[in-house]
């Protein structure tokens, strides 16, 4: 295999970040006259905003997503669409053995995804 000339690597990635940040440019300017021709008074500073919390949440759940066992990507998806929950809830409702979910509340908060309330038999746990 022939090796590729390093300073040519180099330019291949810097033309792969412009063309990135040229589609970019292109998608928030669009969407930001589009808002704008609808009615809705934005600036274009105010969509790249909201494009890149977008892209960041996307980032977020996708690594989340691939570190989790089937199990306890059900334990985060339930605990996501309620404000909070308790075990023996997560487990009856994603119909997961009790002490999985433990362990997958407990892998949740090593992430840092959600927090502990309570303690005991009152203990509930909610997204952060």
């Amino acid at each position: 295999m022939a090796k590729q000339n390093p300073k040519r690597r180099r330019s291949n990635r810097l033309s792969w970040q412009f063309l990135d940040k040229l589609k970019r440019q292109t998608l928030i300017e669009s969407t930001a006259s589009s808002l704008r021709l609808s009615g809705i008074n934005i600036t274009n500073r105010e969509v790249a905003r909201i494009v890149s919390q977008s892209v960041a949440r996307s980032a977020v759940k996708r690594d989340v997503e691939k570190s989790l066992s089937p199990k306890q990507l059900a334990v985060w998806e339930y605990i996501q669409k309620v404000h909070e929950a308790a075990p023996g809830e997560i487990a009856r409702v994603t119909n997961t053995a009790r002490p999985t979910v433990s362990q997958a509340l407990d892998v949740l908060m090593r992430l840092k995804k959600i927090e502990r309330i309570g303690q005991g038999r009152a203990t509930r746990y909610q997204k952060l």
